[in-house]
C-alpha cells in the first residue's frame, strides 16, 4: 500500500509539473513566423482574455493580395490567372499578381468571395493593409471589335443592344457581348468594323430619327 501511496503522488507531481509547464508557456508570446511588429495593444503584466488581439505582425512570407470579388464574376476568374495592381497610394505604379487561391464559400452579407493574388517581385511601397486595386486577364482576344460601354443599353441584360447609325437614322440593333475591359466591351455579333454607333447617354434619341455624325477634335461624336 505504500508503494501505491507513493506512485500516487509521484503520478500527482508530474501533473503538477505539466500544469506548470502549461501556465509558464502562457506567460511567453511567440509569432508563428518571422516578419516586422506592426502594433500592439497590451503591455507586458497585463491580464487578457482569449480571443483578444494582442499583436499585429507583418509575415515575411511573400506577399498576397487579398480581394473581394462580386460572386456574379466568379465564372471569370481561374486559378493561375495574370493580374495586374497598382496601390491607390501610387497609381502611376504598376506590379504584377498571379492568382492563387479562391474560397470555396462566398460570403452572403457582401454577395463576394474572397479571392489571393500572389506577388512575386512586390515593390518597396507595397505595405500590410494597403488599399489595391486588380485587374485581371480573364481572356485574350486578338484583332478583337470593340466599343465604349457608354454605347451600349442594356449591357447586363440578355438582349444587350446599341444604336446603330444606318442610312442617315438610328436603327435599334441587337449585339452579342464578349469580354469586357476597362471601358470597353468585345462585339461579338451585330456590328462591324467601321459601323457608327450612338453613346447610351442619348436618352431623347428614338429610333428611326434622322442623325448625323460630327467630328470634333477627330473623334467621331
Amino acid at each position: 500500500s505504500d508503494y501505491l501511496l507513493a506512485q500516487a503522488a509521484l503520478e500527482q507531481a508530474n501533473a503538477n509539473v505539466q500544469i506548470a509547464i502549461a501556465k509558464l508557456s502562457y506567460t511567453q508570446i511567440q509569432a508563428p513566423v518571422n516578419g516586422t511588429l506592426i502594433s500592439h495593444d497590451v503591455e507586458r503584466g497585463n491580464v487578457v482574455q482569449p480571443g483578444k488581439t494582442l499583436m499585429v505582425l507583418s509575415p515575411e512570407d511573400p506577399m498576397q493580395l487579398v480581394v473581394q470579388i462580386d460572386e456574379k464574376n466568379l465564372a471569370y476568374i481561374q486559378y493561375g490567372q495574370s493580374a495586374i495592381g497598382s496601390a491607390d497610394a501610387y497609381p502611376n505604379e504598376r506590379f504584377e499578381a498571379t492568382l492563387t487561391y479562391i474560397n470555396p464559400s462566398i460570403d452572403p452579407q457582401r454577395g463576394s468571395v474572397k479571392v489571393k493574388f500572389s506577388v512575386p517581385n512586390p515593390p518597396a511601397y507595397l505595405k500590410q493593409d494597403m488599399t489595391v486595386s486588380v485587374d485581371i486577364e480573364v481572356a485574350h482576344r486578338t484583332n478583337a471589335l470593340v466599343v465604349p460601354v457608354e454605347v451600349v443599353f442594356d449591357s447586363t441584360s440578355n438582349a444587350p443592344w446599341v444604336m446603330k447609325i444606318n442610312d442617315g437614322r438610328a436603327q435599334h440593333q441587337p449585339v452579342q457581348l464578349g469580354v469586357r475591359g476597362s471601358g470597353k466591351v468585345e462585339i461579338i455579333s451585330g456590328l462591324q468594323q467601321g459601323d457608327q454607333v450612338i453613346s447610351a447617354n442619348t436618352t431623347t434619341l428614338i429610333e428611326g430619327q434622322r442623325v448625323h455624325a460630327v467630328l470634333n477634335n477627330s473623334k467621331l461624336k
